[in-house]
This record gives C-alpha cells, sequence and structure tokens, in this order.
C-alpha cells in the first residue's frame, strides 16, 4: 500500500523533486525561468514568501507545492513532481480543501489563482475538478510565446459541494 505524507516543504527535498521533474511540468516551468536555471534556484525561488509543502511517496518526497501572496487577499498556486507524483495529488487536494481553506476563507483570501500551460491537460482536468474555473488564456506568458491559461477559486466560488467532497477524510467518502 502506498503511503502519503504531506509537510512543510524544505530547500532540500523541493530541489530533489525539480532536479527529477515529470516532462510535462518541466515544459510549463521551463519557460518560465530563466534559461539555465537550476534545480536549488528553481526551488528557492518557489519557497521565496510562500507558503510551500513537500509531499512524500513511500518516504521519497514525490512533488511539491505552495501558496504565495500576490495582492491583499489573492493568492498564486503552484505545484510540480517527480513521475508518479499523479498518484499524490488526491491526497493533496484533501489536504488543502480540509487544512488550508478553511484558514484562508477565516483570514479572509477571496481569491486563489493558477496558471497552466496549455499542453498540460492533466494539470487542467485536476483543476477544473477541484472547482477552479477558467477564466482566461494567457497568450505569449511563456518565454518562447507559449500560451498559458489562468484558472481561479474565488470565496463565492467555493461552492459547500465542492468543499465537502474534498474535505471528507479519504475511506468515509458519502455517497449521494
Amino acid at each position: 500500500m502506498t503511503r502519503i505524507q504531506i509537510r512543510e516543504a524544505n530547500l532540500r527535498d523541493v530541489s530533489f523533486i525539480a532536479a527529477q521533474l515529470r516532462a510535462c511540468d518541466r515544459e510549463e516551468i521551463a519557460c518560465q525561468v530563466a534559461p539555465g536555471t537550476r534545480p536549488a534556484q528553481l526551488a528557492a525561488f518557489c519557497l521565496a514568501g510562500s507558503q510551500g509543502y513537500t509531499v512524500f511517496r513511500d518516504g521519497l518526497p514525490s512533488g511539491a507545492f505552495g501558496f504565495a501572496p500576490i495582492s491583499d487577499g489573492v493568492l498564486n498556486g503552484w505545484a510540480f513532481g517527480r513521475p508518479g507524483f499523479g498518484r499524490c495529488v488526491p491526497a493533496i487536494t484533501r489536504f488543502v480543501f480540509r487544512e488550508l481553506v478553511p484558514t484562508w476563507l477565516r483570514d479572509g483570501i477571496r481569491r486563489v489563482e493558477v496558471r497552466s500551460i496549455e499542453s498540460h491537460h492533466r494539470a487542467h482536468r485536476w483543476l477544473e475538478a477541484a472547482g477552479a474555473a477558467r477564466c482566461c488564456a494567457l497568450d505569449e506568458w511563456g518565454r518562447g510565446g507559449e500560451r498559458f491559461y489562468l484558472y481561479a477559486w474565488t470565496a463565492r466560488s467555493l461552492l459547500p459541494d465542492i468543499r465537502r467532497r474534498w474535505s471528507v477524510p479519504q475511506g468515509r467518502r458519502r455517497i449521494n
């Protein structure tokens, strides 16, 4: 049985993940950072000013994710992983909706944004399944002219059904 753990991120673990990115994450990140950016530099950039987390699968760092303020009441979300990271996404989603969303709502966070490259269909499916709305296309967002999509959750759009679906502990899901 696969064991998933989520811990506060540190530079070592996020650098390890950044050095072994899935192809879809490498493509998405490479066009947004300076050519030659090293894994430790990417990790430091992501963690600076972020509330960052590392997800471990069977004891190894498999993915990193976090949220950084971009204006009062608005956060920018980011995530990337090593091969196999997809197996961790349901646990991450439950963690975010169970642990983070209630705190954000209490603290006045009204919007969380995520930008994703057009070709990252897995990310788009997850964002939409988790209740994010695709707001617009961001033409020429990447250094080479890559198109990105802007997704967002807002306090008003976090319907009780979506929050309930993802915050029920694993193994105790309700069936409607």
